[in-house]
């Protein structure tokens, strides 16, 4: 049995961010004649829940990067791989040397919470207002970590700094072991720093799909480098036309434009054949 993983981001989703009338056919139809689809994304719930309305997925997907294993069907985890309480002990203590503001994601009788202090600047006040209404995710503030680390399990923390704040903290948490961490330069000279558990990837997150479906052969889209993991694990790996070269450089094959319906045109033609 083949097993059909699609990124949201670049690959299933157009230019809009959606996933289009066309696609939600053209995969309905597949799905309903026994194709198994499913998706995997840096997303979390709280986004993919709307933006998968209309799509009729019934096995699990992995969400944030391999971070959790979620039934839509049911709306609740069943797998997160949460960060050590003492590694994130470890990784705040730097956030304090350097003087940063997390953002510190936790999950709780399957609800999204995401604890911060302070928003100190114009990238962390604007990604707070862009999903501070959003329906599955919460925000709430707070005077310390302490609490919220003990009481949740924590899947994921986001900082919003100076670049230069932010690369010298990301190479400090880089010698801590159980952590994964990444880090992007912004415009106005800020940077972004993400972390997660180092066992967390959307490979392991696919992995871990064998529990709930029975599949020997995995096909992968993406279109980004965070897709690498998957395209690693797939038996055939395919990147959108519109892709970053590096993910195409090592895909079996380049597909059609994500805001072509390229994946679900790629799938209905191969159970043409």
């Amino acid at each position: 049995m083949e097993l059909f993983v699609s990124d949201l981001d670049g690959t299933l989703l157009n230019k809009q961010s959606k996933v289009s009338d066309k696609t939600k056919e053209l995969l309905n139809e597949l799905m309903a004649s026994g194709v198994q689809f499913t998706i995997a994304t840096a997303r979390t719930h709280a986004t993919v829940v709307e933006l998968l309305e209309g799509l009729n997925i019934t096995l699990p997907i992995v969400l944030m990067n391999g971070v959790g294993v979620y039934n839509l069907k049911e709306r609740k985890y069943i797998e997160i791989i949460d960060v050590e309480k003492n590694v994130m002990q470890r990784v705040l203590s730097v956030f304090e040397t350097f003087n940063l503001e997390p953002m510190l994601y936790g999950i709780k009788e399957d609800e999204l919470f995401v604890y911060y202090r302070q928003l100190t600047n114009e990238a962390a006040l604007s990604f707070y207002k862009l999903r501070c209404d959003a329906k599955l995710k919460t925000f709430v503030q707070v005077e310390a970590f302490e609490n919220v680390v003990a009481e949740n399990a924590m899947v994921n923390m986001l900082v919003f700094d100076e670049f230069e704040k932010i690369k010298a903290a990301a190479e400090k948490i880089q010698d801590i072991e159980g952590i994964t961490v990444t880090y992007y330069s912004m415009d106005n000279g800020l940077g972004y720093m993400e972390l997660h558990s180092a066992k967390a990837s959307k490979a392991n997150g696919i992995k871990a799909l064998t529990k709930y479906a029975s599949f020997e052969h995995i096909i992968g889209f993406g279109d980004n480098l965070n897709d690498l993991p998957m395209f690693s694990l797939a038996h055939e790996a395919y990147a959108t036309s519109n892709a970053i070269e590096e993910l195409k450089a090592v895909a079996t094959g380049v597909i059609g434009h994500h805001d072509e319906d390229g994946v679900a045109q790629y799938i209905k033609q191969r159970h043409q054949k």
